[in-house]
Order: C-alpha cells, then structure tokens, then sequence
C-alpha cells in the first residue's frame, strides 16, 4: 500500500467510525461504553489500529479519554466533542465532531463546523500553511465566538501525530508551505470562554519516549518494549496497558515510574464555557487537495 493508499483507506475508516459513534451520544450514556464501542468498531478493520486514545471531551475540557472504571456520564446539559484516530500502516486519519445535547449551543457548534469547512474548502498544494490561519482570522471577524489560539492543527507523518509544520489557527509569519505527498490536521477549538486553554495537573494521555532510559524491572522493560513495538510514539492511555496488553495496574504505576512516558494534560477553557470542535485530516495530491476524513 502506498502513502496515500493508506492516508485514504485510514480516513474511510476513520469517517464509518465516526458516522456509526454518533448515535451512541445521548443522556445517560457511559463515557467509558461509548469509548470502548468506538475502538470495537475500529478493531472490525483488520487493517487499522487506532492511532490515539478516544477523546471525549465535556464542555470546558480538552484531551479527556476514559479511565478504568470511568463513572462519567453525558447530561443532557453538556456539549461534548469526540476526538477519533485511526491509522493504517502508521499513516493516519485525525478527526473530530462536537455535539450539542443543550440545544443553546447549537449555534455555536454550527458556527464552528462551518468555519472549518471555509477553511479547507480551495487549498491547493503549495499554498503557505500560513493561508489557513489567514483564513480563519478572516472567518472569526465579528463573531462572538473566539477561537482557541493556543490550540493548532499540524502536519501528520507515518506513526507521527505531531509532526514537523505546525497550523496556527491565526496569521503567522511561517514560510512553511503545503507540498505534495504531506497531510494535514487541520483543527479549530471555538469557545464561549476566553480563547485560551490552561492545563490542568492531571492527564491521562501517555507516549514512550523516543530515548529509553534503562529499566531494572524485567517485566516493565518487556512492557516497554512493547508499547514502542506497537505504537512508535502514538498516544496511549493506561487502558490500553490494562484492557489491550493485559498488564495489571500496578504494572502500568511502574511503567510511569520508569520515566519513560511523555504524559499530556488534561486542558481546561475558564469554568461555565463551552467548547466546539472539528477537525479533517487534508492530504496534498499532485495537483489537488483531498479531505480524506470525509467521503
């Protein structure tokens, strides 16, 4: 399979999963149900892996994903945004939705569905990356929303989620430009909040480290060696190492205690806000630009 097979067939995946999660949100329903439904439904893809931990994320949050005997559910209050990667061979499909159980935030969630779509609709190989922030300073003119600045889409490479060029989601003065052969995760936050997102002390996102330091536990070291195995440097969560491998919690205490993870905060907007997100991957063809997360 080659490249840009595999950034396709991953972003068919990726938008059959996602079409089949939606009607799993609903009032009452289990964060960490919904989550394991999600990844059921990418393991029935032979071919595809899921390329980093289910994110779904309440209202003001950013950057959850269910924890073993996760108790949270969804109210008919909240708006929550989910957050699915899939990846097949290590190229990999990223997107995202935001549902709106309180229907006061529709508008909202429309808004920021629509501005992405204006963003990504017309690039051409060989633009700037810079064009897309330009775009987007364009589109929030006047909204009373405001666009999470501290948060950007980036460039994804094989088994890299956060690879070289970063996407500014305002004008930047990057010479980075968008060749072909290069994908794209281009992602907006928009909030009723303050536009700018603080991290919490705890997270529950992981990644090895690319250097390994020595590890004396036989166990933790075969651990180690498998997580990087499986996933490179793609995200995981401890229910991956408990629900995946078959590791005990214990062992996955000691695998942070090896200080061989990378762990990523859990990201907050100011209490009482609200945030929408959407996200494509857009993969630079020769001579036009794909969307491969949406049919």
């Amino acid at each position: 399979m080659t490249p840009k097979e595999a950034y396709l067939r991953a972003g068919k995946i990726h938008y059959e999963v996602c079409e089949r999660s939606k009607s799993l949100i609903k009032p009452g329903a289990s964060l960490l149900d919904i989550a394991r439904k999600i990844e059921s439904y990418i393991a029935e893809h032979p071919e595809a892996s899921l390329a980093f931990p289910i994110n779904l994320q309440l209202n003001n949050e950013v950057h959850y994903s269910p924890v073993p005997n996760d108790t949270r559910t969804i109210t008919k209050e909240d708006i929550i945004k989910v957050d699915v990667g899939v990846h097949v061979e290590g190229y990999i499909a990223d997107g995202a939705y935001t549902i709106a159980l309180n229907k006061d935030y529709q508008d909202m969630v429309d808004f920021t569905e629509e501005v992405l779509r204006k963003t990504i609709t017309g690039l051409k190989p060989g633009m700037k990356v810079s064009e897309i922030g330009k775009r987007l300073d364009k589109l929030m003119e006047g909204s009373k929303y405001k666009i999470i600045k501290n948060l950007m889409g980036h460039q994804v490479q094989q088994w890299d989620l956060h690879s070289t060029k970063s996407v500014f989601v305002y004008e930047s003065s990057s010479p980075n430009t968008m060749e072909p052969g290069e994908a794209f995760a281009i992602e907006i936050f928009i909030t009723d909040g303050a536009g700018h997102i603080k991290s919490s002390p705890t997270g529950m996102i992981y990644a090895m480290k690319k250097k390994l330091l020595p590890v004396r536990d036989t166990k933790i070291r075969k651990l180690c060696q498998i997580i990087t195995e499986k996933r490179k440097s793609l995200p995981f969560t401890e229910r991956y190492v408990t629900e995946h491998l078959g590791y005990s919690r214990v062992d996955f205490l000691n695998l942070k205690r090896s200080n061989n993870l990378n762990e990523y905060a859990h990201l907050l907007e100011i209490p009482g806000s609200k945030i929408a997100q959407f996200e494509d991957i857009i993969y630079m063809d020769k001579d036009k630009v794909i969307i491969t997360t949406k049919p």
